[in-house]
């Protein structure tokens, strides 16, 4: 009994401390454990990761543009199909809106949704340019989506689909969620500038908010490099011309 009341105090804090040192793991084993994925896929991940932030370069708002002229945060989300094609892309529009739940991805699943008639996004893969909150990571396993795939971890509002499947019946507590979306950082360099400029960020800004970040000139030069790179791919596998090429179409038609 003392044991059980000890894993919880334990998995309380972790879950509820709002300053985890950097992207701290979570002391259980890791939920959610990334996809043993081929170099093609790794490819496919590439390319639909660069169009995101190319399309969140597109339309870059930054921190010197008044708070009542924002549409909202530097924030998109692109959905695309069991084909691998992309099909929807939106920004967080927050500000524009003013309603805190028009997050990218929420505003992509919806819009795709209602437009198709489809009724969910069984086999779908999320790309977003940061990791999704508990509002979209809720969407995305209630309306069966199998991957999502993100540009640049979260701190405080982290981890949403491994809590969703978190198992605390040893100690009281429920089962995991029945749906389960398989959740990863991207692989890509941008990921990673983007991730150590924030946690430089955050040891140096007295406000430490992620919004105020993705409007600074340091973000938007890392955009802006994913970007050049998206422009000019060289592709490595001939089954991803094709991919590559909708991507491209793709970031044009927007």
């Amino acid at each position: 009994m003392k044991k059980n009341v000890f894993v919880f105090i334990i998995i309380t804090l972790i879950l509820g401390c709002k300053n985890q040192k950097y992207y701290t793991e979570l002391i259980i084993n890791p939920v959610l454990e990334r996809e043993n994925m081929n170099h093609i896929q790794q490819e496919i991940d590439d390319i639909y990761s660069l169009l995101t932030y190319s399309l969140v370069y597109k339309d870059w708002q930054p921190e010197s543009l008044p708070r009542s002229k924002r549409r909202g945060y530097n924030i998109g989300a692109l959905l695309v199909d069991k084909n691998n094609l992309p099909v929807k892309f939106e920004l967080n529009c927050i500000n524009s809106t003013d309603n805190a739940t028009q997050h990218g991805e929420v505003r992509a699943i919806t819009s795709y949704l209602e437009n198709t008639r489809s009724f969910n996004l069984s086999g779908f893969t999320v790309y977003t340019t940061l990791e999704p909150c508990v509002m979209c990571a809720g969407m995305m396993t209630m309306t069966a989506v199998k991957r999502v795939v993100y540009g640049q971890r979260d701190v405080e509002y982290s981890k949403a689909f491994e809590r969703l499947a978190i198992d605390t019946r040893p100690i009281g507590g429920f089962a995991p969620y029945p749906r389960r979306v398989l959740a990863q950082a991207s692989d890509i360099q941008y990921c990673k500038d983007l991730d150590m400029m924030y946690r430089e960020f955050l040891e140096k800004d007295d406000e430490k908010i992620l919004a105020k970040f993705l409007a600074s000139n340091q973000a938007k030069e890392v955009y802006q490099r994913a970007t050049d790179q998206f422009l000019n791919y060289k592709v490595n596998f001939d089954e991803n011309r094709s991919i590559y090429q909708r991507a491209l179409e793709f970031y044009i038609s927007k």
